[in-house]
């Protein structure tokens, strides 16, 4: 049985250590066979760093002479005879990782200049102590005359030192100028580059738009790499083939699975943990690191989104506008409108987001000579935690007193009065600046959604949106009651001053049509054994967030039911 180490990122120890790997080696032939200059984008902890170690230690090759060529690939893919690989086809290598810390550029400059003078140590050479452009230049040239080769360079995080400051824009534009020097580069030294491949996992506008990085073959969302990195369905059955069982009888010990689960149900409840993830759309990969962590330490805990800089991240990029990331902004977008992020100001939500592992794609669809793409989260790994941020930042952003918030609206269900509940929707609809409302209906829900997951004494389900068979959202108070809520919205470009009876009448039209969906769709089945009480909350939306709320008990809506 193979060993487990989530934490480890070199190919060599791996290897040696009979820890568990995925064989990439097939993907890593096919990109080191000719010479090319790329780029991958992946979210953290997502296998990058152990890809470069890979691409290392086959350019490198063995240093003795007297031991296999083969080497660490000997029972590999690549060393097979359908790769037919010379082993001995070996280069100078420049391997940086640029994941240091939150420096400030002038300690990052210091950072570069050592790491490229201890690159050049490695190899008996010296450089001067200079500009980064200038020293990186004059290594590259130094290791293809001292090799007669050209240079293999490997840039690992090459965004890290942006991205890890990303809340100080000041100090990320700082760092990014010192790395628009350092990358600048690979351009100007093309021809003396054998292989070239930077890691990272957002693309920043000023680095590509401004040509420094721009010739780089971007290999993120290629359907052939698609499973570069991350588990495969089939990767996790071979893997952990012989750790299946035992792990699943952990999982039953502890409690965190039916007795009698099986190895079918252990698979899918893993898969919905910390599965979903694709940059084509079709293929889906489990997240390693969650996945890793899961089986040493056999539980089902949020690993990935548990790192500091992920929080610090998605905090970043939602604190300014949750708004902006509503259901309705995440369906049919183009790929110019998700394909790289700012800094200026702040991040530009959606790629950011999408290049950081917090969306994921679901679908792509042909769109004339193009593609449109709809967004979702990956699995109930980061649901939780992109949601409660989406909570979180709606309140602050709207400036709502949230414990206030809490208390009447819970008054309100329990003295079932709905005219309460509608005054307290309506008005946190009206907080929303008018420019801010999009004329959808998926966009009033996941607003409300927020809103109710930010009042902590809830429990909403299910998570945004509600698909056919299921209802829009179900809260539980007090583990007793349940509400079952419903939404229906009719499009108005204009929020009238006042509300006439006209547009009471629609509103009321709208809520009333909800309820009926729930009883047609018998949405409250699920909820009958384990609720003591089950209440309909019919919400008809008009225009720019006018709300009415109808919250009916079992005989309320019987006496409806008779009445139409």
């Amino acid at each position: 049985m193979k060993d487990i180490d989530a934490s480890n990122q070199n190919f060599s120890r791996a290897i040696n250590n009979n820890l568990i790997y995925a064989d990439k080696t097939k993907h890593v032939w096919e990109l080191a066979k000719t010479e090319g200059a790329y780029f991958l984008s992946r979210p953290r902890r997502f296998g990058k760093s152990l890809l470069l170690s890979t691409f290392d230690e086959l350019f490198k090759g063995s240093p003795d002479p007297r031991q296999d060529p083969q080497g660490l690939f000997k029972n590999l893919w690549i060393s097979g005879k359908e790769a037919n690989y010379d082993f001995n086809d070996i280069y100078p290598v420049v391997n940086l990782s640029m994941s240091l810390s939150n420096f400030s550029p002038e300690i990052l400059l210091r950072s570069v200049q050592g790491s490229l003078r201890t690159v050049a140590g490695s190899y008996g050479l010296s450089l001067n102590n200079d500009t980064p452009e200038i020293m990186f230049s004059a290594l590259i040239l130094s290791l293809k005359e001292k090799f007669n080769k050209n240079v293999v360079l490997l840039v690992d995080e090459y965004d890290d030192p942006i991205s890890s400051v990303i809340d100080n824009p000041d100090l990320a534009k700082g760092n990014m100028m010192v790395l628009r020097g350092l990358y600048s580069t690979l351009k100007l030294r093309q021809k003396d580059l054998r292989f070239v491949m930077l890691t990272g996992v957002t693309r920043y506008s000023l680095l590509w738009q401004s040509g420094v990085l721009n010739h780089l073959d971007d290999l993120t969302m290629l359907e052939e790499r698609a499973d570069i990195c991350g588990f495969t369905y089939e990767e996790f059955d071979n893997c952990f083939a012989d750790r299946i069982q035992v792990t699943l009888e952990k999982f039953k010990k502890k409690r965190l699975l039916d007795e009698n689960c099986g190895v079918s149900e252990f698979r899918e409840a893993i898969f919905n943990k910390y599965d979903g993830y694709s940059w084509d759309g079709a293929t889906r990969v489990l997240n390693p690191f969650s996945l890793l962590k899961a089986f040493k330490n056999t539980d089902f805990n949020s690993y990935w989104y548990s790192l500091e800089p992920s929080k610090q991240f998605l905090n970043a990029i939602m604190s300014k506008n949750p708004l902006s990331v509503t259901a309705d902004k995440l369906q049919n977008l183009s790929r110019e409108s998700f394909d790289l992020t700012t800094i200026i100001g702040s991040l530009t939500p959606v790629p950011a987001l999408f290049q950081t592992g917090y969306l994921t794609i679901d679908k792509i669809s042909p769109s004339g000579n193009s593609f449109n793409y709809t967004f979702k989260t990956p699995n109930e790994e980061i649901k939780p935690a992109f949601l409660k941020e989406f909570s979180d930042c709606l309140y602050n952003f709207l400036d709502i007193d949230r414990n206030k918030q809490i208390n009447d609206f819970i008054n309100a269900i329990i003295t079932e009065d709905s005219n309460s509940l509608s005054i307290l929707i309506d008005s946190f609809f009206g907080a929303i600046p008018a420019a801010l409302h999009i004329h959808k209906e998926s966009y009033y829900h996941s607003v409300l959604y927020g809103y109710l997951k930010g009042l902590t004494d809830l429990l909403t389900l299910p998570e945004i949106p509600g698909a056919d068979g299921t209802p829009d959202i179900v809260c539980v108070i007090d583990d007793e009651l349940y509400v079952i809520v419903e939404l229906k919205y009719r499009k108005s470009l204009t929020r009238p001053a006042t509300i006439d009876q006209k547009i009471k009448n629609v509103m009321r039209g709208l809520a009333i049509s909800a309820l009926e969906t729930i009883d047609e769709k018998k949405y409250m089945r699920p909820y009958l054994a384990k609720a003591k009480k089950i209440l309909r909350l019919g919400l008809g939306i008009y225009g720019r967030g006018h709300a009415m709320a109808i919250l009916e008990n079992e005989e309320a809506a019987k006496a409806r039911a008779k009445a139409e």
